[in-house]
């Protein structure tokens, strides 16, 4: 994926924007409909985030591709709001940012109470542990708090 390789990573990041501006929509499958500019954004930011994960220098840039995402989204594709939202949470956890986590933290929990999906409640579990991990930052125990109730009721 380019952990260690960030030059690799931004350069098959471009080749998929290249790609990407010049399919034909009318031409793909049925199945790829769903796949806009949001969703592309998206994956990319969930991948920076996995790096971020390893080296917390690429969480504001994950951070800012979510984001961009998350404007960009349809209103009707719940799961992938739910999981941007819950992303650029960790990135800004990541960023040590915790008053903006904390305030898209709460944003988020009201989307993912939106949808049943086993995706966004796995991710919803990896952002409660990485909340335990910070429970010391009392904004960070008080976002903990609200998603340990929903995390609770998926086991």
């Amino acid at each position: 994926m380019g952990f260690g390789r960030p030059s690799a990573f931004r350069w098959a990041c471009g080749k998929a924007f290249d790609e990407f501006s010049n399919s034909d929509p009318a031409s793909d499958p049925y199945w790829i409909n769903y796949f806009d500019s949001a969703e592309l954004v998206g994956t990319i930011g969930g991948r920076l985030l996995d790096i971020a994960r390893r080296d917390s220098t690429f969480a504001g840039e994950a951070a800012d591709s979510i984001a961009w995402a998350i404007g960009a989204r349809r209103p009707e594709r719940l799961r992938s709001s739910a999981l941007d939202q819950l992303g650029i949470v960790e990135a800004r956890m990541i960023a040590g940012e915790y008053e903006e986590a904390c305030r898209l933290g709460f944003d988020a929990l009201d989307t993912v109470g939106k949808t049943s999906s086993d995706r966004v409640r796995k991710k919803l579990q990896k952002v409660c542990d990485r909340t335990g991990q910070l429970a010391q930052a009392g904004q960070i125990a008080e976002l903990r708090d609200r998603i340990r109730p929903m995390v609770d009721a998926t086991m």
